[in-house]
């Protein structure tokens, strides 16, 4: 995990990626994941595993390596390096898009036509009022179309990661599943597939909370309205609590920062998690190595 990401999760949820606790036991860990097994899967999984218990000399038959898929091992080998660069490659076009549509002098535009900065007789002064209303009016009107590009990119790669998958699994099964033993880890896969797509889902749908969660942040307290004596200055001070370095020209420059990094450490660890998934399942490993797991011939 990139430490740009890691900063990231802190600034945008305010909490750590890492969190410590009781280790589960494993019977809980087993209990939890059979809850999650698709059904139908779960049947077939105990077929299989009913079938090598019955003849247990069947698994030490047949091809030396279980598991092992050759032509979805180059597949992993070129195309997951091209994702995660195509990933890095998009989400650096969405920050260069959303650095100019943030610039001060268009942020300065959008603020000023929706009334959100105003003229007094002391100053300009942002006009928002600390109730939820507002605050996610302003939010609509400023970073609302940016956390939507974010979203397709999130979901343009899901796609791209599912439709490889499937090619994966092809591949996996007509060359690797060709009896009981070997058809295990396939079937096992197979069972937590809708489990893991939604997964996704309700990662993807956590990016709009978190925006508007970090968004909201500024605008929550309650204080005296500062005045600025252009509205220019007004401007470069809205959500101030983002950037309290004073780093960048405008808040929500230091705002695109934090999201951008992410939204992005989010895609990445979506990806590098399917490609280490199918790495272990794909590698592929011995018959013999059945004993580090019961030796089904010191049962019979």
């Amino acid at each position: 995990m990139e430490e740009s990401f890691r900063r990231a999760i802190r600034k945008m949820t305010g909490r750590s990626l890492l969190r410590l606790g009781v280790r589960e036991s494993r019977s809980k860990l087993e209990a939890t994941l059979a809850q999650n097994m698709a059904v139908n899967w779960s049947i077939a999984l105990f077929e299989h595993l009913d079938a090598v218990s019955n003849m247990p000399e069947t698994a030490m038959s047949g091809p030396e390596m279980i598991s092992y898929s050759p032509s979805a091992w180059k597949l992993i080998e070129t195309e997951f390096p091209k994702l995660l660069e195509d990933t890095r490659d998009k989400f650096e076009e969405f920050r260069l898009k959303w650095k100019q549509r943030f610039s001060t002098d268009e942020l300065h535009r959008i603020l000023l036509q929706g009334n959100w900065i105003q003229e007094t007789e002391n100053g300009w002064v942002l006009a928002v009022r600390n109730n939820k209303t507002e605050i996610g009016n302003l939010y609509l009107s400023t970073v609302h179309l940016m956390v939507g590009d974010a979203e397709k990119l999130f979901v343009m790669l899901s796609s791209r990661v599912l439709h490889l998958q499937d090619r994966f699994s092809k591949y996996w099964h007509e060359e690797s599943a060709v009896d009981a033993v070997s058809k295990v880890l396939p079937c096992l896969e197979a069972s937590f597939r809708k489990k893991e797509e939604s997964l996704i889902a309700e990662l993807r749908a956590t990016l709009a909370q978190v925006a508007k969660d970090r968004f909201a942040l500024p605008f929550s307290a309650r204080h005296k309205p500062r005045t600025y004596s252009s509205s220019y200055a007004c401007v470069r001070s809205v959500g101030r609590f983002w950037d309290p370095n004073s780093a960048y020209e405008n808040a929500f420059l230091a705002y695109l920062e934090d999201f951008c990094d992410y939204s992005v450490g989010l895609c990445l660890l979506i990806a590098e998690w399917y490609r280490d998934k199918w790495s272990l399942f794909l590698r592929g490993f011995s018959r013999g190595q059945l004993d580090l797991f019961g030796s089904l011939q010191k049962q019979e």
